[in-house]
């Protein structure tokens, strides 16, 4: 407020100072156009300058009509030249977030109502050729990806990963691994394409081609180291089976001796390779490794399989089992692989304690069989009977309670003991 009244105040001075000037020296101004026999030109010189102020302003208000007119036609032509453009990049900004939310059929048609003006149509073509995979228009992915590929020349890894990745979900395996190994020629560890290999081997069992693919699997990879290890693991383990199911003795040992030492002592791996040489008949092999296991921790399952083999020498197996009944203690599964033993080493009484011991420790239908063929063998039928009947029952444990005919106690009761 003071500001304005300070102006006003000034305003008013200067008027009253110019009103003065121009009373107290009135002047002329005298113009001559063309020499002295020219036109004359006379006026009253405060006349004269306010016409050059006027003057000025107005060539000053000329000048910026004149730039203001220039920035709007200038912006009109911009906005025509370059509104689609960015109508495009709406679009595929747009369709990128549909995409995400994996919305395929409206991100689809932005993509694509897009993809001629965007300023990188292989992003318009890819993502296009997904959601209309997604959709079932297999045809017009194809087309699309052909599409993508032709927008440069730095497109093949990119189209590459994406056929791959459709193919992929499409189970379409072998034609996976074939796109995924002429990207590989360019870029041989490049992590997404070394992941859909795996992926795509994994799928068909080719536990050869992933092993191979191990190593670049952990020096380019993107797995956590959890992951490498169970894939590992799950390799060697299907190349062990795969060999034993081929009845291939030599493969199954070469497999096994190609193994580094690290894995070699792995437990799992080492009762596996143990399970499949009993498989392939070798006995003798296969009882070092389990004995090797058991010395160092006890595995039921480990201690059963034990219990089929057919050592070079079956006297000391039960002398190595019984050792172990003194660390670990009376167990079931432990008590029917030395009762097995025994039977192997024709100590009949010695076996049938060791199956009764084992019984009153836990019901086994495996265990009652075996103690049931020991009795009849030893002419017990009645009592081998009896046995046969509690192990199927065991083994069948879920009959429907039905009525029966009155047999007294039947040879195959409907009640498990």
């Amino acid at each position: 407020m003071k500001r304005f009244l300070f102006f006003t105040l000034l305003l008013l001075l200067g008027g009253a100072f110019l009103a003065e000037a121009m009373r107290s020296y009135p002047g002329y101004l005298l113009l001559t156009v063309g020499g002295d026999a020219g036109k004359r030109i006379e006026m009253n010189l405060w006349v004269a300058i306010g016409g050059l102020v006027l003057g000025i302003l107005a060539l000053f208000l000329a000048i910026w009509l004149l730039r203001s007119l220039a920035r709007a036609i200038e912006g009109s032509v911009s906005r025509i030249r370059f509104g689609r453009s960015r109508m495009a990049r709406r679009r595929l900004t747009n369709g990128l977030v549909e995409y995400m939310e994996g919305n395929w059929a409206r991100a689809r048609r932005l993509l694509l109502k897009s993809a001629a003006r965007s300023d990188a149509p292989i992003i318009n073509y890819l993502a296009a050729a997904r959601s209309a995979f997604e959709l079932g228009y297999r045809d017009e992915a194809n087309e699309l990806l052909a599409k993508a590929e032709a927008t440069g020349d730095d497109t093949q890894l990119a189209v590459a990963i994406s056929q791959a990745r459709m193919q992929l979900l499409d189970k379409h395996y072998e034609q996976c691994i074939a796109s995924l190994q002429r990207a590989m020629q360019e870029e041989p560890n490049h992590p997404a394409l070394l992941q859909l290999l795996r992926q795509a081997y994994y799928h068909i069992g080719e536990w050869n081609g992933l092993r191979e693919l191990l190593p670049r699997l952990e020096k380019h990879g993107t797995m956590p180291e959890s992951q490498l290890q169970q894939l590992e693991l799950e390799v060697y383990q299907n190349l062990l089976r795969e060999a034993a199911n081929r009845k291939d003795r030599e493969k199954l040992r070469e497999v096994w001796q190609s193994l580094n030492g690290r894995w070699q002592r792995n437990i799992e791996l080492r009762n596996l390779y143990g399970e499949m040489l009993h498989k392939v008949g070798d006995d003798t092999e296969a009882e070092k490794h389990l004995r090797w296991i058991l010395n160092r921790e006890w595995r039921g399952d480990t201690v059963r399989l034990y219990g089929h083999l057919t050592g070079a020498d079956a006297n000391q197996q039960l002398s190595v089992a019984d050792g172990w009944q003194k660390e670990y203690g009376e167990n079931a599964d432990l008590l029917t692989c030395l009762g097995r033993l025994c039977l192997r080493n024709e100590i009949w009484g010695k076996a049938r304690q060791y199956f009764e011991k084992s019984l009153l420790l836990r019901s086994d239908p495996v265990t009652s069989a075996e103690l049931a063929r020991l009795l009849y063998a030893l002419g017990e039928k009645e009592q081998a009977a009896r046995l046969y009947e509690q192990g199927l029952l065991q083994a069948v444990s879920d009959l429907p309670q039905l009525p029966l005919p009155d047999q007294g106690t039947g040879m195959l009761s409907t009640k498990a003991s």
